[in-house]
């Protein structure tokens, strides 16, 4: 069988088989392309492996190692005491550069606020302004207005004798 339809049969990927293999060095015929042809003595060696209580296949031919963990610290309490000590002084030093840069901000949005405020209030009294002229303007158109004629006298003619002479001279 292929690799595919091993690893299809087992429900494991590509991969997953490729590394069992590799862990358990199955020796695995090739055919003329070069992929791996699996017997059906690999097949059923794999699927042993798959049902391994622990998860991860085991060649057959080894025993499963059982060993204790023992911790080997060698920490000086007083270098640890120190770490510690830096540690929260950090701490401290940047929950205060957060409170600083809060407070900043805070104050800085507090401060276009009120130019915003203050802006808006003086708009709203340009507007009562504007309105009131507006109304004001109204006012006087509505009343009749006065029928002023303007007396003033008519330009004087130039002289005739002024008009002869220019005519003459041409001017």
């Amino acid at each position: 069988m292929s690799t595919v339809a091993v690893a299809k049969s087992l429900g494991v990927s590509r991969r997953t088989l490729m590394r069992w293999v590799d862990q358990l060095d199955l020796e695995l015929e090739k055919n003329e392309l070069g992929h791996y042809q699996f017997s059906k003595e690999d097949i059923e060696r794999l699927k042993q492996l798959q049902n391994n209580p622990t998860g991860t296949p085991t060649p057959a031919n080894e025993q499963t190692r059982k060993g204790t963990i023992t911790q080997m610290v060698s920490l000086d309490e007083n270098k640890v005491d120190f770490l510690t000590q830096r540690l929260e002084e950090v701490e401290r030093k940047v929950q205060s550069k957060a409170d600083g840069v809060v407070s900043y901000q805070l104050l800085q949005h507090r401060r276009e606020m009120e130019e915003l405020q203050s802006t808006i209030k003086k708009l709203e009294l340009r507007i009562e302004e504007l309105e009131q002229e507006k109304l004001s303007k109204k006012q006087e158109f509505g009343k009749d207005p006065a029928l002023v004629f303007d007396q003033t006298k008519a330009p004087a003619k130039p002289s005739r004798r002024k008009g002869l002479i220019s005519s003459i001279l041409g001017f």
